[in-house]
């Protein structure tokens, strides 16, 4: 067998890089479904999708982030933030949404910019650029407010956040519209390509021409702006703007990312691995819940289900090299 044969015959037998969370999700959809039988029904999958808005959102974004060998924990406080500036800017400034939400949005990807030139120009690591962020974040979101909380949002924004369309929540819409932009923009594109080549090797891709700079800012740019429309979501659905908003929504993020594929190396990514991730996220929230349980548990579940998909990872690739 020649050469090139023999690697077209290796790439068939190669297992898609979302084997992993695809064998978990199903042990733990036939699991919950068979424990609890009367959690089959639509009303059950309508809490997931909505109750997985936000997260998929801020994961969009963390996909990109992650395929660059980098790390975004700032997400969570920058939705914090954005959350309060639109608390400020409708409630106490009597702004309408035309104009707040737009504002909002520059607010996270100016965060997400700042972040983006401490990394690329002033050579910070991602994690301590981040984390910078992160503090400095949620300390902007408890100043602006005074440490309180912000109610009597506009009618048109809680509305958005308990609406559906099509029986979908109307979050989920916007959720998957987000993920589906991202990924398009990750497989199609010339910045995605870029994405990519500089996660698998930096060097080679300043040789050959890829603005390194650039592309690693914009794409924390990304991150602050899905920071900033799950910011949107979560206090649409909330209709209340809390400083402390958004906690842990990072953890979660970088979570159903790894789950669903993308090496924390960077070079590779799959924005279908980060949606299944998500569904398995959500199903162990549910999950979780029906079992009355509270949220220690669930971030113990996750736990495991990170280690097995990981373990499942290694496994396909293993399997993969050896064929």
């Amino acid at each position: 067998m020649s050469s090139s044969a023999a690697v077209g015959q290796s790439k068939r037998r190669a297992m898609p890089a979302e084997t992993g969370v695809f064998v978990v999700l199903s042990v733990l959809c036939l699991a919950f479904a068979i424990r609890f039988p009367e959690a089959r029904n639509g009303a059950t999958v309508s809490v997931i999708l909505t109750n997985l808005a936000e997260i998929s959102i801020i994961a969009a974004g963390m996909t990109l982030v992650i395929a660059t060998g980098g790390i975004d924990v700032s997400v969570g406080s920058i939705a914090g933030l954005c959350g309060i500036v639109l608390g400020k800017l409708t409630v106490e400034k009597h702004m309408g949404l035309l104009i707040a939400l737009p504002l909002t949005l520059v607010i996270g990807s100016a965060c997400g910019w700042v972040n983006g030139t401490l990394i690329s120009r002033y050579k910070l690591p991602p994690i301590i650029a981040t984390l910078a962020m992160f503090s400095a974040a949620r300390a902007g979101a408890y100043v602006l407010s005074n440490g309180n909380s912000i109610s009597g949002l506009p009618d048109s924004l809680t509305n958005f956040g308990y609406g559906s369309a099509l029986g979908v929540p109307t979050v989920a819409w916007l959720a998957g519209a987000v993920l589906v932009t991202m990924g398009i923009l990750l497989k199609y594109s010339k910045f995605g390509r870029s994405i990519l080549s500089l996660g698998g090797n930096r060097e080679a891709s300043f040789l050959s021409g890829v603005p390194i700079g650039k592309v690693e800012t914009r794409v924390y740019v990304f991150s602050g702006l899905c920071a900033a429309i799950a910011a949107v979501v979560m206090t649409a659905r909330g209709a209340t703007a809390v400083p402390d908003a958004g906690k842990y929504l990072e953890l979660r993020a970088i979570t159903a990312v790894v789950v669903g594929g993308t090496p924390v190396i960077g070079g590779r990514a799959t924005m279908i691995g980060t949606m299944l991730g998500l569904v398995t996220i959500g199903v162990v929230q549910q999950g979780v819940v029906s079992f009355g349980k509270d949220v220690m548990w669930e971030m113990l579940v996750m736990a495991v289900v990170l280690l097995a998909a990981v373990e499942v990872d290694r496994w396909r690739l293993r399997r993969a090299l050896a064929a």
